[in-house]
């Protein structure tokens, strides 16, 4: 129906999104000098600014008339999953335009300051829409989204309500990628086995004899559901590694359950160089490689959160240290990011 493609707006801060690790991971410009990544950027930050309605009474940008992924709702205004997403599109226009000397408009900076974030102070968690009352049912993940894949900065606290308040009411025959986004939720609040039950609830929706996964559990809906299938490896390749992408790092904070004894994950690319990760119970061991493409890779290095030991990565060598969580930098980098 055409509400999914004039509502469903989120799809275009999604996209933002996407360049903005891409940029993260690899500091290739020329996507956005050769190519035309930024007028994507630049359009979809000059989209939100149009979408956008002042309310001058709050003193904030407000977002009206939306469909939430929470697909249940519909004209809906403040969804705290588009809002977000556009307040992140915007700020990366801002940087992005700075470093390609670019003229970017005051609206994009002032639209990401002053765009409405839903907020019950009380409660301490994110409505997932204005008028939204805590117990509604919901069709998928939503709201705990701001987590991850957004990385919206919050408390632990305010994170674990989150999770608390939607996932009773989240629909078991709902869309398969939603139990992927509880479980890396709950890996980064250090629960485990409560991740692990979670996760194995997408399995309910991969349907014989092809094992081809479908949207819902009962079988119906988009069949070789690929939002589906990319839900569950995020929760594997972002949830037990903890792997998050930052401006200046790949942070990471791994953790397995009782029931994974170790986990390895090879060729993650970042910063030219390629690495192997091989997790464990009590400890990570990272295979740096010579590198991933043409260009010459940085020299890097693992920094641990906990004592700020500094360890650089030598192509050829394993690394093995204490599993804490940390991140992984250039050595010439002098400001860390950390997950949750």
């Amino acid at each position: 129906e055409d509400i999914y493609g004039q509502q469903e707006i989120h799809i275009n801060g999604d996209v933002a999104l996407a360049f903005q690790h891409y940029f993260y991971l690899t500091e290739d410009l020329s996507m956005f000098t050769e190519g035309r990544g930024s007028e994507v950027i630049f359009g979809v930050a000059d989209y939100w600014v149009s979408r956008v309605t002042w309310h001058a009474e709050e003193q904030k940008y407000h977002l009206l008339g939306v469909m939430p992924p929470d697909e249940y709702y519909s004209d809906v205004n403040n969804s705290v999953y588009p809002n977000a997403t556009a307040k992140l599109s915007l700020q990366f226009a801002v940087e992005l335009a700075d470093l390609l000397q670019h003229p970017a408009p005051k609206e994009w900076q002032e639209v990401a300051e002053h765009i409405e974030i839903p907020f019950d102070p009380d409660a301490q968690y994110h409505p997932e829409f204005d008028g939204y009352n805590q117990g509604q049912p919901v069709k998928q993940a939503d709201t705990v989204m701001l987590g991850y894949p957004l990385g919206m900065p919050m408390s632990l606290k305010v994170r674990r309500n989150d999770l608390e308040a939607y996932e009773p009411v989240t629909d078991p025959k709902g869309p398969a990628m939603t139990w992927g986004m509880f479980a890396i939720g709950w890996l980064e609040l250090g629960e485990a086995e409560k991740a692990q039950r979670l996760l194995e609830k997408c399995f309910k929706n991969i349907q014989g004899p092809f094992q081809v996964w479908s949207e819902s559990s009962d079988g119906s809906g988009a069949v070789n559901f690929l939002t589906g299938m990319g839900g569950f490896l995020q929760a594997v390749l972002f949830g037990y590694t903890g792997f998050r992408v930052q401006k200046e790092c790949l942070a990471f904070s791994p953790l397995l359950p009782d029931d994974i004894c170790e986990l390895c994950v090879r060729g993650v690319n970042y910063l030219g160089s390629q690495m192997d990760w091989l997790l464990r119970r009590d400890e990570v061991c990272i295979i740096l490689r010579e590198k991933a493409g043409n260009a010459k890779p940085h020299q890097l290095q693992v920094v641990l959160k906990s004592s700020g030991v500094k360890i650089p990565l030598v192509p050829g060598q394993p690394l093995t240290f204490p599993r804490e969580p940390g991140c992984v930098s250039k050595i010439d980098s002098s400001s860390f990011c950390w997950p949750l």
